[in-house]
């Protein structure tokens, strides 16, 4: 019987969520929310955002599955432009929507 094991990471930093794409990559499954730090609504161009993270990802050219998701529509869309192969889900949908399958 095979067995699977997955990792979560989580990050409120993306100065800490680059560190990791650099030295524990490649992941699977990226997911993005804009607004970090516990901070709503935030302006894309704000320090330690999705935003920079997504723009860091796009430069890059990190591999992986990415899901966007944020309350913030307009800076999920902002994330979305510079990473169009991302999948962006509401976040109140998150959950419903998303069916992950080995």
């Amino acid at each position: 019987m095979l067995s699977h094991t997955h990792e979560i990471s989580f990050f409120g930093h993306v100065e800490d969520a680059k560190t990791a794409l650099c030295t524990d990559g490649p992941f699977d499954l990226i997911f993005l929310d804009h607004d970090l730090d516990n901070r709503v609504f935030v302006d894309s161009e704000e320090e330690n955002t999705g935003y920079q993270l997504a723009k860091y990802i796009a430069e890059n050219n990190v591999r992986g599955k990415i899901i966007i998701h944020s309350m913030n529509t307009y800076g999920a869309a902002r994330m979305q432009e510079i990473l169009p192969d991302a999948r962006r889900i509401s976040f109140p949908d998150l959950f419903s929507q998303l069916k992950l399958t080995n």
